[in-house]
């Protein structure tokens, strides 16, 4: 069987093919996606290959582990085994003709040792780059650099409004989309992932900032928030089947992947996926940030 050659990536899947003729093929596959129409497989570096279903005899999928320092490594690095995107090749080159002394935050999303062989894979000298990366000093609290830094961050917040204050105001003020909305006691309240910009800055000319805004009781980071996940009747539940709506700034294939889940269906127009998942899979992605929310597959009751 094939094996995946990149030690910098996880590889969540193996997937031999049987063709119709008998002949075998193997894939290494970042997410596998079967149809009544075509059997589709791609691999963590973009690579992809498609089948006619009809000429498929037989499929095995078969998971692989988790290296051992995952789980460690994605708490520090958020960015560790994820396939590496074309930006991150950029910033990679952008740091070897700086001679490191430009140090990329998306970089620095990744764990020393990956750079390191990535580096090493193009023929550039890793020393300069990382020696970068582990003495870059934080910026000053007041600099523009910590500004920037401040503002470009996201987070997830818990916003409660004042009792008697209408909530979509403040949604519609704030040109806000929140990932759900919430009753508490008298007033109301929603979750929101939100850059330092949104907080300090109003979207409208001579508008209050969001932490200034008088109609705000309160805003609570939300470290703990988990996606909502909204169930249907269980009549009309289909058991074990979900869909997952995705941030518009994530990918729906990543964040599958992440929770190690391959998706029966990807809505690019709606930036979502279905699939069939368990109930640890489920959980996970209500932790993963880039969910906004997971619900029940169901079957739908026309009146005619």
């Amino acid at each position: 069987m094939t094996e995946w050659p990149d030690p910098t990536v996880y590889l969540p899947y193996m997937v031999e093919i049987e063709q119709e003729d008998g002949e075998v093929r193997s894939y290494p596959a970042h997410f596998v996606t079967m149809t009544p129409d075509f059997v589709f497989v791609r691999d963590p570096a973009g690579g992809s290959a498609s089948l006619p279903t009809r000429s498929v005899r037989s499929i095995r999928v078969a998971v692989q582990d988790l290296p051992a320092d995952h789980d460690s490594l994605r708490a520090e690095y958020p960015n560790a085994y994820q396939p590496w995107h074309p930006f991150d090749e950029l910033s990679l080159e952008g740091m070897h003709k700086s001679r490191g002394t430009q140090a990329s935050a998306q970089l620095r999303r990744r764990p020393p040792a990956h750079l390191a062989i990535k580096a090493r894979e193009r023929g550039y000298d890793p020393t300069a780059m990382l020696n970068a990366i582990e003495n870059e000093s934080k910026p000053e609290p007041h600099s523009l650099e910590a500004l920037y830094a401040r503002r470009s961050a996201e987070n997830d917040y818990l916003v409660i409004v004042k009792p008697g204050v209408d909530l979509y105001q403040i949604l519609s003020r704030h040109q806000l989309s929140p990932d759900g909305l919430y009753r508490i006691v008298a007033s109301w309240g929603f979750g929101v992932r939100l850059t330092g910009l949104q907080l300090e800055q109003s979207p409208r000319a001579g508008g209050p900032a969001l932490s200034e805004d008088p109609d705000i009781d309160r805003i609570e980071p939300d470290p703990e928030r988990l996606a909502p996940h909204f169930r249907a009747p269980q009549e009309r539940r289909v058991d074990g089947e979900y869909i997952v709506g995705v941030r518009c700034s994530g990918d729906p294939l990543t964040v599958a992947a992440r929770a190690g889940v391959s998706p029966s269906r990807v809505f690019d127009f709606i930036n979502s996926f279905s699939a069939d998942m368990t109930d640890a899979q489920v959980q996970a992605l209500r932790r993963d940030p880039d969910v906004v929310q997971i619900e029940d597959n169901a079957t739908a009751v026309l009146d005619c």
